[in-house]
């Protein structure tokens, strides 16, 4: 894409980004979807702090946690949202503009999403599949985000922006996603995939921010009851960039060179004190874990959510996790929600249970992941 044409966008988007005013959103209590990849229409209701979504493979599971991220991106303004659109895109696979086409259900015009939030705040938002002229193809998405409550919400200001399929993802923007990827403080929330642990930068600036909290050696102590050999980190310089190295008994390590289940602890184990009143996303939150660490991490983020005010949401198919969160979070007194996304031909149900009241699902769980 040409870059006067980039610049133009990133002007209009400014234009609008300029209006929103930074807020301490609250907890979100429920969400409606309606035509986003395999969910024709789907409402979850009565959330809680701690939403553990499992069933099994094409169950809409990850597809609920993209609606998610891309209404947590609208809530923070349209350029915050069109990066977490563009993540979403590439860690399901870019292949081409055809990609943003194949978000919407089957031959769908607009996807839809609303959220209410605890403090009684609707929010809805849409993306509409646009032609230039009649007869042509769609050559743009419209991108709609506004309050449908009562009272306007003055913490969050609503958009309404044209957007060219071709500027949503590029090589340009691939290669600054993958290679000088940095997390940032400013957006309420993260959402971590498999694809996180893959990115250059990354853990460099999630690390440059602990430190300067004061919160690095919290997450190692974390760390370390699960990979007691962990020492510390160190930044260091090498071949014309700084690599994070990791302090082990037995050498330093570039962070890259080490095992995935430790890349996703760690990562787990930063942002749960890093993150405070605000939202944190996990796809496959199970991956590459050994028991112990499953165990750990269980614990981290229980934990992290009570003491930081975190609302979190996680995807699995792993009972074994679950039974961990299930046990962490009662005796945490947390207010935790266990959703079975089950699809049956193209019926997409979800049946949802408090912790304290997951016994009867938990054993429908079991059945249908094990069989």
């Amino acid at each position: 894409m040409d870059c006067r044409e980039e610049d133009k966008i990133d002007k209009a988007l400014r234009e609008v980004t300029r209006k929103y005013c930074t807020g301490v959103m609250t907890v979100i209590t429920s969400l409606s979807i309606e035509n986003f990849r395999g969910i024709k229409g789907l409402k979850l209701e009565n959330l809680g702090q701690v939403n553990v979504i499992a069933g099994k493979n094409n169950s809409g599971k990850s597809s609920v946690l993209e609606v998610l991220a891309l209404f947590l991106g609208a809530t923070n303004g349209p350029r915050v949202f069109r990066e977490t659109f563009q993540e979403i895109l590439v860690w399901r696979g870019w292949y081409g503009e055809q990609t943003i086409m194949d978000i919407f259900y089957e031959n769908a015009e607009e996807f839809m999403m609303m959220g209410k939030l605890e403090d009684g705040k609707n929010f809805e938002l849409s993306m509409k599949k646009k032609r230039k002229q009649m007869g042509q193809s769609y050559d743009t998405i419209n991108v709609g985000f506004k309050s449908v409550s009562k009272e306007n919400s003055k913490d969050i200001a609503p958009f309404n922006a044209d957007i060219p399929k071709r500027s949503f993802v590029d090589s340009g923007v691939i290669q600054r996603m993958l290679v000088n990827a940095k997390f940032s403080p400013e957006p309420d929330f993260e959402f971590l995939t498999p694809l996180t642990l893959r990115k250059f930068g990354y853990v460099e600036s999630l690390y440059s921010y602990a430190y300067e909290r004061k919160v690095s050696k919290k997450a190692v102590k974390v760390l370390k009851s699960a990979y007691p050999e962990i020492e510390g980190f160190s930044p260091l310089f090498k071949a014309n960039r700084w690599v994070l190295h990791v302090e082990t008994k037995y050498g330093v390590y570039p962070y890259y060179l080490m095992g995935e289940g430790f890349k996703n602890a760690m990562i787990i184990a930063f942002l749960s004190a890093l993150l405070k009143d605000g939202y944190l996303l996990i796809d496959s939150a199970e991956a590459f874990h050994h028991p112990k660490s499953l165990r750990i991490m269980a614990q981290t983020l229980i934990r992290g959510a009570k003491e930081n005010n975190v609302q979190v949401f996680l995807t699995t198919h792993s009972l074994e996790l679950i039974d961990m969160l299930l046990e962490y979070g009662l005796d945490e007194r947390i207010d935790g929600r266990i959703v079975h996304m089950k699809r049956e031909g193209e019926k997409l149900s979800a049946k949802m249970e408090s912790f304290e009241r997951a016994k009867d699902l938990r054993e429908a769980l079991g059945l249908d992941l094990r069989g």
